[in-house]
């Protein structure tokens, strides 16, 4: 059995009689742009039929228009199109994003601290040494909502936490001039990132804030938060996921970010514009369908069996086909590795890689970075829904980046609509 031509939805895959109609072909013409690798495509329940990636779709029916209507260009744009910004900070390359030039694999596989990377990002200078950042004390009226959180916090979305403790830091500090006079971007974003660490303590048995503590790095401050050992083979493993993950270039949260800072809006506003930005079905709510696609699952088989459920009413299972990635993506090849490195790999991490292996064998199933994070979560024994805030405290460091940069282009950022009547 196998993914149906265009999962209902499920937007980012089309049959093959909407590609060839989409791009005004016959069907011989559209599988030679598979041969050529242009479109992606991908086995179904159908028969011989196949389902086929929306975005490359898309992209080669705005080409030939794009020559003719600068819109269409614009219009093509804005899914995996071609690039609409200008940036130094990350490129999409077949072999994973590039950060300043450097691959995020290699520098995961390097085990350089996430804090390194993070300063690679911001500043374009990689400081190969451990760095720690210091700690400071957060505002008093950020401090005077952990009281209250404290007491009546739930297990609920991490993400939208986040979001609420950079809002709280940011009207702590007074007015927009009062910020920016009272520190850099650069020392705000490190103490927010910190903080983010803390706030892992909510999903922990504590249910409470953990402050950073100096001197400890970030990794140390999630991994005490959420109740875990503190190690160096899992510093390792959560410093190599957070670095790959920690940029990806425009994404749809990064480009919100960009169009804040655009506006003048403060580091603090910036980013919460991104988590929540990020906080939907298509992008946060991944780690959290996946970790309940795998949860509980005893075999490889089982979760074989939960992909064919799945097919019957239509759907894949999430955590799985990257389109900027057709080939796979490589941030989960790398994250795995990473995962394998652990002197024993728990009887779980096996059941995934065999599912995954046979996954991709029998449906064309290629797993997303999504998908390796919530796995290396589960190895490393983090609770449940701590995924997500993962991802958002890692992608913090990259959103920062683009902001500093977008401030300094000093443009602001203002699509056009095309007005279409009826």
């Amino acid at each position: 059995m196998t993914p149906p031509a265009s999962p209902p939805g499920e937007p980012g895959y089309v049959s093959g009689e909407e590609a060839a109609a989409l791009l005004g072909i016959k069907p011989q013409t559209l599988y030679t742009y598979v041969s050529r690798g242009l479109i992606q495509s991908l086995p179904t329940l159908r028969g011989r039929r196949r389902a086929y990636v929306r975005a490359d779709v898309e992209r080669l029916r705005m080409r030939p228009r794009a020559r003719l209507a600068p819109g269409a260009l614009a219009a093509s744009a804005m899914y995996a199109g071609e690039p609409i910004i200008a940036t130094g900070i990350t490129e999409i390359t077949a072999r994973g994003p590039r950060y300043r030039g450097c691959l995020a694999t290699e520098l995961a596989s390097a085990q350089l601290p996430f804090e390194s990377v993070a300063e690679l990002l911001w500043t374009g200078e990689l400081h190969e040494e451990p760095i720690l950042w210091n700690t400071e004390p957060l505002p008093a009226g950020a401090a005077r909502l952990l009281d209250l959180l404290d007491t009546t916090i739930d297990q609920g979305s991490i993400v939208h936490l986040l979001s609420l403790f950079a809002l709280a830091i940011s009207v702590s500090r007074g007015s927009r001039a009062e910020r920016l006079r009272s520190s850099s971007t650069v020392m705000a974003a490190r103490q927010l990132i910190q903080v983010f660490g803390g706030c892992f303590g909510y999903l922990s048995p504590a249910r409470a804030y953990a402050p950073a503590r100096s001197p400890e790095s970030v990794a140390e401050t999630i991994l005490r938060a959420s109740g875990l050992p503190v190690t160096e083979e899992r510093l390792h493993l959560l410093n190599g996921m957070m670095v790959l993950i920690a940029d990806h270039e425009l994404s749809p949260a990064t480009f919100v970010a960009r169009v804040a800072a655009s506006s003048g809006a403060d580091m603090h506003a910036c980013v919460v514009s991104a988590i929540e930005a990020s906080s939907g079905r298509h992008i946060g709510e991944i780690y959290d369908r996946t970790e309940d696609f795998v949860a509980g699952a005893g075999s490889k088989d089982e979760l074989i069996k939960r992909v064919c459920d799945l097919q019957k009413t239509g759907r894949v299972p999430p955590g799985f086909h990257q389109p900027i990635y057709p080939e796979g993506d490589p941030r989960t090849a790398t994250i795995l590795d990473l995962a394998l490195r652990m002197q024993r790999p728990s009887r779980h991490l096996e059941t995934m890689l065999g599912f995954m292996e046979e996954a991709e064998a029998r449906f064309g199933l290629k797993p997303r970075a999504e998908f390796g994070v919530v796995a290396l979560a589960a190895e490393l024994g983090f609770p449940h829904r701590a995924s997500a805030g993962l991802f958002v405290i890692s992608r913090t460091a990259g959103w920062v980046a683009h902001v500093l940069e977008q401030r300094l282009s000093n443009a602001l950022l203002r699509p056009r609509a095309k007005f279409v009547d009826g």
